[in-house]
């Protein structure tokens, strides 16, 4: 007799865990629900530039495929599957995605594929990257990623972004907000908010790339600076546009008022005395670092992209948001907000990060995964 199935098991499954905010909300939810009773067990195609590994709760079954690429992990997902005889999977991934899809329409292996939409997906679609792999991801998602049984979205605008692609998907997607990461979600309980003394930076933080738009951050500040002159801006994060947005700020003459701090998993400080977080992305999926901004008691100014922060920023509550890529409208946005009273409460602003505590947003997850509405083979 097959014994009985534990409705409470889970598989994630990633392609790595560097310090991305994917990589973070992944380790996050496994964390939690492990802690919660789950049996969880987290894939990783490799362990490229790992970072987040290190919050791994001990509960939860880490498994490293040894994989380089996507491209390489079909038959090693595939060997898992059929050895673990694994039936729900969460892909945080849109390649991974079209890898489970791939793997149960051509083998007799059966299982239930949740996936977690990742960024705008007409923006994904619409990229204009030219090179061959990215044209073939492109292809496959057009084709196969509404094979998926369920889509998670970070946010609402992204599921109407979703539906407008794939109407097909409706009925077969939902919202689950990303969830605070849980070290900054305790650290914040500990605080004395009105004892912590703010300091003269603005905070930026992100990958150095393109989406994140780091330029248009610096272009603004530069703005602004004469009115500041000991004001700085912080930029955490690395990326492929680092010495670009170095060069940018030496032309605009602010270099000795722009620190680049590069990667650092300790941001809870940098968040606390800041005078504000500021977002300048062309596009989001969903900005974590908006949450934790305001979980940490400090405000943001962001601009309104596609898709996430008209659904964290409460305006004159805990941020002020600016038309999308209005950069002066963006400098007069920090002006109000760093002369406005109502913006310089801690404790204010920290409770309109309660939507995205973990408790709520795993309590979702729970919902969402202990009862798939059906397990289907293509």
């Amino acid at each position: 007799m097959k014994a009985k199935e534990n409705p409470k098991k889970i598989t994630f499954i990633i392609n790595s865990l560097s310090g991305g905010g994917a990589e973070g909300v992944c380790v996050n939810i496994a964390n939690g629900l492990s802690e919660l009773g789950w049996d969880v067990t987290l894939v990783v195609l490799n362990m490229n530039s790992s970072v987040y590994h290190k919050r791994i709760n001990k509960r939860v079954n880490f498994i490293t495929l040894g994989v380089d690429h996507a491209r390489y992990a079909l038959f090693p997902i595939y060997k898992f599957i059929k050895n673990t005889q694994t039936t729900k999977l969460v892909a945080f991934s849109y390649d991974i995605t079209i890898l489970l899809v791939l793997i149960r329409m051509f083998s007799p292996l059966n299982y239930f594929i949740f996936t977690r939409n990742m960024n705008s997906l007409t923006q994904k679609l619409n990229d204009s990257s030219k090179g061959v792999r990215s044209r073939l991801l492109k292809f496959l998602i057009s084709k196969l990623y509404s094979k998926a049984d369920h889509v998670v979205n970070q946010c609402k605008a992204m599921e109407s972004d979703l539906l407008s692609v794939f109407p097909e998907l409706d009925k077969k997607t939902s919202v689950i907000y990303n969830a605070v990461n849980q070290k900054i979600e305790r650290a914040a309980k500990n605080y004395n908010f009105q004892g912590v003394h703010k300091k003269e930076y603005l905070l930026c933080v992100g990958r150095l790339e393109k989406q994140k738009a780091f330029h248009n951050a610096i272009e603004v500040f530069r703005k602004i600076s004469h009115s500041y002159p000991n004001m700085e801006l912080k930029i955490i994060g690395v990326g492929s546009l680092e010495a670009d947005l170095k060069k940018h700020a030496d032309f605009l003459g602010i270099i000795d008022k722009v620190e680049f701090v590069g990667f650092t998993e300790n941001t809870i400080s940098y968040y606390l005395h800041a005078r504000a977080t500021l977002l300048t992305s062309l596009y989001e999926g969903f900005p974590n670092v908006l949450v934790e901004s305001i979980t940490l008691g400090t405000p943001i100014v962001a601009f309104d992209c596609s898709s996430g922060p008209s659904e964290i920023v409460i305006p004159h509550c805990n941020g002020i948001l600016v038309e999308n890529q209005n950069l002066d409208a963006f400098a007069q946005a920090i002006n109000v907000l760093l002369s406005d009273n109502n913006l310089q409460d801690p404790k204010v602003i920290k409770k309109t990060s309660n939507s995205f505590s973990n408790k709520t947003i795993l309590t979702d997850w729970e919902r969402l995964l202990i009862k798939p509405n059906r397990i289907c083979k293509l």
